[in-house]
């Protein structure tokens, strides 16, 4: 009997379900339906509307229980989560339904949008082939920008100008001017100046995908069509008729609906930015949203969240050796002390995160880095990564020099009892990595690890002299067996001739 899976998606407006074959990753069922009308202004649920999105999500109960499905994932928007009433609204999904309610960041939105487009088939065409291509994400509040070589991740990032935020913005400029166009494509350009000095270099591409643009899919994606090609001529066309028509014309002409209609204008603007600044010739708009990638399963998840983390890397100037060695002990700590921290697959991707990053703080002032470290990591979104797994990462990274979270409590307070052992354990971790390249002379060949009754052994191979990193590693090692119960030193062995 085929393994199938439920996964939910709620947003401040639609409620959308698709059940998936585990085995196969073939959709079964893919059901959107809307619960609300659009309000850009809306800060909070209305009661009715709270219960008609609980409806619907009873109403997918139901439709699971048919399937026979027992494996249901719920995730809520970053829009959703922004409404003033959204944690009474959880609450309420989870005392009715029995579902736990999972908060997406605007972050996370991006790279599960990024994973369908690397596994999609829409049409009987792969949207992603053996070419360089960016992939826009447009949310209501932000643009993500992804860059894949050769169906490869390179990296991604963001800004918070998303249509909505400009268009309310422009909107109030332009009651004291006549040309709206003009200033709108001049102020979305002022907003997106700092993004594009900051975006990493790229080779020349002829094409960009476009994904979560309503408007622009509305306006442009033929009925029962999941994507088409577009112009710039295309857009420049559309770019137009929006700057001269009335809202009426453009509601007959376009089918937009009427709450999209103050912002049709600014999506469009924002996306011939995009393309001009990029250079690209052709736009592809698809229909594929956050809750087709929360259905992909991809080895190579865990590859772009770690990319991601070597560009925050480069962008601070972590020394790229030292970081990458430290990676690597990281990793093999971890795996060969499995039964002594008991922790999971998901812990492991956070070390090798934490390692990557934790002398960002270097690029300030060399001395207390780590405090550093946590200030800027704690500002920074993290590609594919849960908000509390971003502070996760910040906290760490304070903690892998010379405070522990015992004499600094400060730092985790915030954190739930078993979150904080997972940091502390990690920690722990991180911090006898990083004394095994103490020196900054990756002076260790191989490394092995001896877990007896009463002590590890790390034994290091190398011709080289190890008495400092044998030193610092002995005074880092206290907090290991701190959190571990065990104590735990370097030993040094020859390499044979």
């Amino acid at each position: 009997m085929a393994k199938l899976e439920g996964v939910i998606l709620l947003n401040s407006s639609t409620a959308a379900l698709q059940i998936v074959n585990v085995t196969t990753g073939k959709r079964i069922e893919n059901v959107t339906r809307e619960f609300n009308e659009s309000d850009i202004n809306a800060p909070v649920f209305s009661n009715e509307i709270m219960h008609r999105a609980l409806a619907q999500v009873q109403r997918f109960q139901q439709l699971l229980r048919d399937y026979d499905v027992t494996a249901v994932r719920l995730y809520g928007s970053e829009a959703l989560s922004q409404m003033k009433n959204a944690v009474y609204f959880a609450d309420q999904i989870q005392n009715i339904t029995g579902l736990n309610l999972s908060w997406l960041n605007g972050n996370q939105e991006s790279y599960y949008r990024q994973l369908a487009v690397r596994r999609a088939q829409l049409d009987g065409k792969t949207l992603l082939v053996d070419e360089d291509v960016f992939v826009l994400g447009m949310s209501s509040t932000r643009v993500d920008l992804g860059y894949f070589e050769h169906d490869y991740f390179k990296f991604s990032q963001h800004s918070s100008v998303g249509p909505i935020r400009l268009a309310q913005t422009i909107h109030d400029m332009a009651v004291e001017v006549t040309e709206e166009t003009a200033l709108a494509s001049e102020f979305i350009n002022s907003k997106l100046a700092d993004f594009w000095h900051m975006l990493p270099p790229f080779n020349a591409i002829d094409r960009l995908i476009l994904l979560g643009a309503d408007t622009a899919q509305r306006i442009f994606l033929p009925e029962n069509k999941h994507w088409v090609a577009l112009s710039k001529q295309d857009i420049q066309l559309v770019i137009s008729d929006l700057g001269r028509l009335n809202d009426q014309a453009i509601i007959e002409k376009y089918a937009v609906d009427f709450n999209d209609v103050p912002f049709a204008l600014t999506e469009m603007l924002l996306l011939m930015n995009v393309m001009q600044a990029t250079n690209v010739k052709t736009v592809q708009i698809s229909d594929l949203t956050v809750l087709d990638g929360l259905i992909v399963q991809d080895v190579r998840d865990d590859n772009d969240i770690i990319t991601a983390a070597r560009g925050i890397a480069d962008r601070y100037m972590v020394e790229e050796n030292h970081r990458e060695i430290v990676l690597t002990y990281a990793n093999q700590l971890f795996d060969r002390l499995k039964r002594v921290h008991h922790l999971g697959k998901r812990d492991r991707l956070l070390l090798s995160i934490a390692a990557l990053v934790h002398d960002v703080g270097s690029f300030i002032n060399s001395q207390k880095h780590y405090q550093y470290s946590e200030e800027i990591l704690s500002g920074i979104d993290f590609h594919g990564l849960s908000t509390v797994e971003q502070r996760m990462i910040a906290t760490i990274a304070r903690y892998h020099s010379a405070e522990t979270p015992d004499s600094a409590l400060q730092g985790t307070h915030e954190f739930l009892p078993q979150e904080r052992l997972r940091i502390a354990k990690l920690a722990a971790l991180l911090r006898l990595a990083d004394a095994l390249d103490d020196s900054r002379l990756q002076k260790i060949d191989k490394l092995s690890v001896s877990i007896g009754k009463e002590k590890i052994t790390v034994t290091g191979q190398t011709v080289a002299n190890l008495q400092l990193e044998i030193y610092v590693f002995r005074q880092k090692a206290s907090f290991f067996e701190t959190v571990f119960g065990l104590p735990i030193v370097l030993k040094k062995k020859g390499r044979r001739s």
